[in-house]
This record gives C-alpha cells, structure tokens and sequence, in this order.
C-alpha cells in the first residue's frame, strides 16, 4: 500500500512538473528536454556500459546529447531558419564526432568501435526524439516569427498517459493473451486494445476542446490517426526499453523517481513515439 501511495504522488508531481514546462514558455520546454536528455543518456550509459565510465565520459558525451537536443529545439523555434545557420549550430557536435573517432586510436580496450556506436546510439535513441518534441509546440517552423502553441504537444503526452492507464488498467482486469511475453510478459493483446481505444476516444474529445477554443490544426480524423500513430509507437517504445532492460539484467533503469523507477522508464515511449507523431505531422500538415 506504501507503494501504491509514493508510485501516485510520484505520478501527480511528475504529470505536473511536465504539463508546467511545457505550457508556460519555450525556454521551460527547453529546460524539460534537456534535463529528459541528462538523466535518460546517464541511466543508459550506466546501463550499457555497466559502471565502467568514468565522471569525465559521463560529461563530455552527456553534454554533446544536450548540446543535440538543443539544436533541434532551437531549429524549431525558427532562430535557426536558414541551411547555412543550422551547418553552423552543428559543428561543435561533427567536432565532437570527430574527436570521439580519434579517441577511440588510443583506446586500449578490445572492441573500441563498439564502444562507439554505444555511446553515438544514446543520442539517436534519447536526445534526437527529446529534442523532436518541440516541433510539435511550435508553428509555422520556416521563419523566426515561430509562434509558441503547446497544445498539440500537451496533446501528444496526454494520448500516451491515456493510453498507458487504460493499457493498465484493462490488461489487470481482463489480460489473457501475452503481446510480448519474451520481453515484457506482463504486457497482453487485451491491455493493448483497451489502452488504443481508450487514447481514440481521448483524440476525438481533444478534437471537440480544440474546435471550441478555435485552435484546432487536425480534423477528426486526422486527430484518429494521430493517436493511432502515437499509441502503437509508444508501445513499441515501451517494448524496446524492456528489451534493453532484460538484455542487461537489470529492474528499472534507475531510482530517480520513487516507486516509478528512473527517467527512462518514465519516458520510454516517447523516445519511438515522438519521431512517428513527427513524421505524420510532417506529411499532414
């Protein structure tokens, strides 16, 4: 029961934390993805290279994740509008590419290249989708005159607490067929449905606030294949850390949040989740 307590105020303050950040301004938005990025990158690092980094390696590749996460935000404010403005954001982090490949010459361990591609993986995995998420908070994103409209994003995470309370809640009452059982056998075909239709008539609701407030960039069904597209990505997100949780042995990616575990498992459905709503807003809009 103690659990239960500290997972729901955990929940709550968290829920809050991140509805705050990102409804009041661009720089608290910022802010959120770059602290998502620290704290997720630092568990997967820990994770994969299990407690064999040292502080100056947490550091260096930690701050080159911000540092990418930052680019894109900044991409989609439209401070970074023109070609030859976003080569130049990106040069500190080709540098750094550069210098991780050099480093790796001196690197006396047995397999230098996979130390590589483990440490360049965290940032495609973790700080590109976080730093996605502010281009569904911002438009048009062409020109410096970007506005600021966070529903959409507020939206985004809405259909994913949706869709994972009801995945929950109808796979404790009613699981019986295993979706996944090799990676994640709590997980049924019966929570799935339940979480999917749930986050549908969640969208349609969303649709109905947004057309009375006048801020409505979707129509019904495209509100429907938002969620659809949201939904079934955030599982496969969900799916993929539970992979990489049992590839490596290990519970929950970290503790730094009471009775829910680390950041990562927090946000592990966005991480697959934020790049599908981006494509599908890209080719609807």
């Amino acid at each position: 029961m103690n659990n239960v307590i500290i997972r729901c105020i955990t929940g709550v303050f968290f829920t809050a934390v991140v509805v705050l950040c990102i409804w009041y301004n661009p720089t608290t938005l910022w802010i959120l993805s770059a602290v998502i990025t620290a704290v997720s990158l630092y568990e997967f690092y820990r994770i994969i290279f299990k407690g064999t980094f040292t502080l100056l390696q947490y550091i260096i590749h930690i701050t080159a994740g911000i540092y990418l996460t930052t680019i894109l935000w900044l991409a989609s404010t439209g401070i970074i509008a023109a070609t030859e403005n976003m080569a130049l954001a990106a040069i500190p982090y080709i540098l750094y590419l550069i210098v991780v490949f050099i480093a790796e010459l001196y690197n006396r361990k047995e397999e230098p290249f996979t130390d590589a591609a483990k440490t360049f993986i965290g940032h495609i995995y973790i700080a590109i989708p976080t730093g996605l998420l502010s281009y569904m908070a911002f438009y048009p994103h062409t020109t410096i005159l970007s506005y600021y409209l966070p529903f959409m994003l507020l939206a985004f995470f809405a259909l994913i607490w949706v869709y994972d309370t009801g995945a929950f809640i109808t796979g404790m009452l009613f699981g019986k067929h295993r979706l996944f059982e090799r990676i994640s056998p709590k997980k049924s075909w019966e929570g799935l449905w339940g979480g999917i239709i749930l986050a549908l008539l969640t969208s349609w609701g969303i649709s109905i606030l947004f057309d009375h407030i006048g801020i409505n960039p979707l129509t019904i069904w495209q509100w429907i294949g938002f969620a659809i597209t949201v939904t079934v990505a955030a599982t496969f997100g969900d799916l993929s850390e539970s992979l990489l949780k049992r590839t490596y042995g290990i519970k929950d990616s970290g503790n730094i949040l009471p009775g829910h575990g680390g950041m990562m498992d927090r946000f592990d459905s966005i991480f697959i989740a934020t790049p599908a709503a981006f494509i599908y807003l890209s080719l609807i809009l």
